[in-house]
């Protein structure tokens, strides 16, 4: 160990007196200020990738203590520690195979070679602002907490707390000096070292800033010689020692605008630097020339600025030729120079210079739409523009025009009051820099052409009408001298005066003519819009022509004929498909348009038959040409009649209802008729799907008629098709029973069918349903019930006949049954055992025939039909 060793390691365990002489020959003489490594921020950006806090916790194994007092070592335990140099760096990447660290340790072995004394100046660097930043930072064993060996814990605390502070700013000036230095940039190297503390015991860090001053000392005095050349009126001259200048400062912006000011390119030099704006910023072309690898500095000029203001040098080297700055400022006109390079970043030779550009975007997507004597322009005003000026030029000249409107970047401009002839829309962005609005730009004129058409007038008033013959009768004001169709919008119809298209509206409905002799398109049964009337399709699907109802009795015994509520517009009903089968799914218009009856007017009429079941906005459309003009709508309804009704008893107090519901109609009315007094029941489509219509009636005879009601009050009824009418006689019932046999002994005889007609009203007429009664057997215990006619044996049968004449007083004998004329009568038949399956077995009767809807089944308790 010699001499320096031991000195530099009593004065490192005294601590007294750290950072006056401590370490080797080559070791720092004070702790630094500045790292003085080139592109540290990349170092510490790689550092902190791979989450250390200072480049020592690289360098020692786990457990491992770090000493950097009298050189870098890494210490593993009691006397045992290895000295880190470009090698042992190196080695260590078997240690940390992962690729961050093993690149950034060869990028630390590299600053090793080139400097041994770089590593550890960084180290010590990052140590310091460790413990300053720490809250006891002034604690040994916050040192051996960043993994620093006690033995030098105690001295660098100390040493750290005597060296001066550096706050965000200086530590940023401190990091970046020395690449300023390398660089050239001499303006900015001096800007950031005027931010730091003297240097103090920081000796390369003072040569450095004294080298720097007498760098920045050289350029100021080429500066003067060139200004006074320039002002001796020798811009030859203060061209050369405006080059000089910049090759000492290559940041220097006197230097730079001085060149700008006087160089002139002599015959064998390239041509100038060409800029343009592009979407993205200000593209820079480079003159055709062979400039090989050469590297620049592009700098931007701004007209306004302050002389002394940092130039703003643009990332990125040119490619084929092409470079393009994104950092140009909006508004401002601006200036363009490369200073061509040499390898070691100093300004070789003279610059290309770039004419002066306003950096003012002109608006984009213009545009220019005319209308009913007006034009509307609208174009995106570009990011940073204060406002866009608007010039318009028609057949006799300029005309006035309002201020645009904005949203956004969009903007929109409507000239009203316009003559037709042709229009030319010009505008231009002007912009206004902030702190330098008098300096700003105004873009180049976006133009775009127009022509103002003639348009229909309008149509002012639209009424309709009932006739008595049939159909609706249309009359209308205004319009003149314009073709006027009336149509039905697909969607809500466009405001009164809307502009249009003639390729835009829809077709004039074909259910209206010209005239009030008669339609001009097919009539109920023929084609109606959407879809075929009643007989054919109806609009927007199958008119009723299906089956009947098959709904169930409320009492759980299915019967063929009876069961209200057919499938209807678009949903189910609850009891099974009604008559009629699917009515129709059109639908009327989006909403109700204005309608009602108006003033019958003296204006043209025309006569239309809207389809059964339709609900039409019918709207007024003037057109001329391609133009059109939105009128005035009416509401006209002509309601589809209803279909499918049927009749059936719930209860001899209740009748059920079905019918094919009508379309989109928004209810029905049921009239019943009954015992000379008619009684009117209104039924919405929403209650009728749900739950059915079901009416309070007496056990007489009876009929009912249904139609459907308007569905607006503003509506103008067209004439309606006949309603839909159904009779229902008395009401009838039908019970059975099944009776034990009589006993033999210890045996029964075979069980006896006793069938009961019953017609409160008086004899029920010929036409009654037959009875058959079913056994379904499965081996358990509790079989289950039949559910159809054809769902078990049928072990006794009964005809319509049979009990009809029993009802009326006509059978004979025990067989065929027994009655007393006055509408109730007895059937008994003994049941076929030899065919019913074995016991225990359930019976259930079901009515058979066409009758069947009109007669009610009454059956005995559950448990009197399970045969054990």
């Amino acid at each position: 160990m010699t001499s320096h060793t031991l000195h530099g390691g009593r004065r490192a365990m005294a601590g007294t007196d750290f950072g006056h002489a401590i370490g080797l020959p080559r070791a720092l003489p004070g702790l630094p200020l500045s790292p003085l490594v080139g592109a540290y921020g990349e170092l510490l950006a790689a550092q902190q990738t791979i989450g250390l806090s200072h480049l020592g916790e690289l360098l020692v194994p786990p457990g491992g203590r770090l000493r950097v007092l009298d050189g870098i070592f890494a210490v593993t335990g009691p006397g045992r520690r290895r000295h880190v140099g470009a090698g042992v760096l190196r080695s260590l990447r078997q240690d940390r195979p992962e690729p961050a660290a093993a690149r950034l340790l060869e990028r630390l072995a590299a600053i090793q070679e080139a400097d041994p004394a770089a590593l550890r100046r960084i180290l010590l660097y990052q140590l310091t602002h460790l413990l300053q930043d720490h809250p006891e930072g002034e604690l040994p064993a916050t040192a051996a907490g960043f993994g620093v060996d006690p033995a030098e814990a105690t001295a660098l605390v100390r040493a750290a707390a005597r060296r001066a502070r550096l706050d965000g700013g200086q530590r940023v000036a401190a990091e970046n000096l020395l690449d300023d230095v390398r660089e050239h940039r001499i303006r900015s190297a001096a800007r950031r070292a005027a931010l730091l503390p003297p240097a103090g015991e920081d000796r390369p860090l003072a040569a450095l800033l004294e080298d720097l001053a007498a760098r920045v000392k050289a350029a100021d005095t080429e500066l003067a010689v060139a200004r006074r050349a320039e002002e001796q009126g020798d811009p030859e001259r203060a061209c050369v020692h405006y080059e000089e200048a910049a090759a000492l400062a290559g940041d220097c912006p006197r230097a730079v605008r001085g060149l700008v000011r006087t160089h002139r390119p002599g015959p064998g030099d390239p041509g100038p630097m060409v800029s343009a704006l592009v979407p993205d910023g200000v593209e820079l072309r480079w003159p055709v020339g062979d400039f090989g690898d050469m590297r620049w500095r592009v700098v931007r000029l701004t007209r306004g600025e302050p002389v002394d203001s940092p130039l703003a040098e643009l990332a990125g080297r040119p490619v084929g030729g092409v470079l393009v700055d994104r950092g140009a400022g909006i508004g401002e006109e601006v200036r363009h120079v490369a200073l061509p390079l040499r390898a070691d970043g100093a300004v070789d030779g003279p610059p290309l210079i770039a004419a002066p550009l306003a950096v003012a975007p002109v608006v984009t997507e213009a545009a220019a739409v005319d209308g009913n004597g007006w034009i509307e322009g609208a174009w995106t005003a570009p990011e940073g523009a204060a406002r866009c000026e608007v010039t318009l030029t028609g057949p006799q000249g300029p005309v006035p025009v309002p201020p645009p409107a904005r949203a956004g970047l969009r903007e929109t401009l409507r000239a009203p009051g316009l003559a037709p002839g042709r229009y030319e829309l010009a505008v231009r962005a002007r912009y206004a820099p902030v702190g330098r609005a008098d300096h700003g730009a105004v873009s180049a004129a976006v133009t775009v052409s127009v022509t103002v058409h003639a348009w229909p007038d309008p149509v002012l008033t639209l009424t309709a009408r009932a006739r008595e013959a049939g159909g609706v009768e249309f009359r209308r004001t205004g319009g003149d001298g314009a073709e006027v169709r009336l149509v039905e919008w697909p969607g809500a119809a466009p405001a009164e005066r809307a502009e249009l298209t003639a390729a835009e509206l829809p077709p004039p409905l074909d259910w209206v003519g010209p005239n009030p002799t008669g339609p001009t398109g097919n009539g109920p049964g023929g084609n109606s819009p959407g879809g075929n009337s009643p007989g054919g399709n109806s609009p927007g699907g199958n008119g009723p022509t299906g089956n009947g109802p098959t709904g169930n009795s409320p009492d759980g015994n299915d019967s063929t004929g009876s069961g209200p509520g057919g499938n209807s517009p678009g949903e189910s009903s609850p009891t099974g498909n009604g008559p009629g089968g699917n009515g129709p799914t059109g639908s009327g218009p989006g909403g109700s348009g204005p309608g009602g009856n108006g003033s019958t007017g003296s204006g043209p009429v025309s006569v239309g038959h809207p389809p059964p079941g339709s609900l039409t906005i019918v709207s007024a459309v003037a057109v001329l040409g391609a133009r059109a003009l939105a009128g005035p709508s009416v509401l006209v309804e002509a309601p589809l009649p209803v279909t499918g009704l049927a009749l059936r008893r719930a209860a001899p107090d209740l009748v059920e209802v079905g019918f094919d519901w009508p379309g989109t109609a928004g209810t029905v009315t049921a009239a019943v008729t009954q015992d000379g007094r008619r009684t009117d029941f209104a039924v919405a489509r929403s209650v009728f799907l749900r739950e059915g219509l079901r009416l309070p009636v007496t056990p007489a005879a009876l009929s009912v008629e249904a139609h459907a009601a308007p569905r607006s009050a503003r509506s103008v009824l067209a004439s309606a098709g006949g309603d839909a009418r159904a009779e229902l006689p008395a009401d009838v019932a039908i019970a059975y029973e099944v009776v034990p046999g009589a006993r033999r002994g210890l045996r029964r005889g075979p069980a006896v069918l006793r069938v009961t007609v019953r017609a409160p009203g008086g004899a029920p007429g010929p036409d009654l349903p037959g009875f058959v009664l079913v056994a379904r057997g499965d081996g358990s215990r509790n079989p289950p019930r039949p559910g159809g006619p054809s769902g078990g044996t049928a072990v006794c049968r009964v005809t319509g006949a049979e009990l009809a004449a029993a009802a009326a007083g006509t059978g004979t004998g025990t067989d065929t049954g027994t009655g007393t004329g006055t509408g109730t009568g007895t059937v008994e038949r003994p049941i076929d055992t030899a065919v019913a399956p074995g016991r225990p077995y359930a019976l259930r009767g079901f009515l058979l025939g066409g009758a069947a809807a009109s007669v009610r089944l009454e059956e005995p308790p559950l448990l009197s039909l399970v045969v054990r």
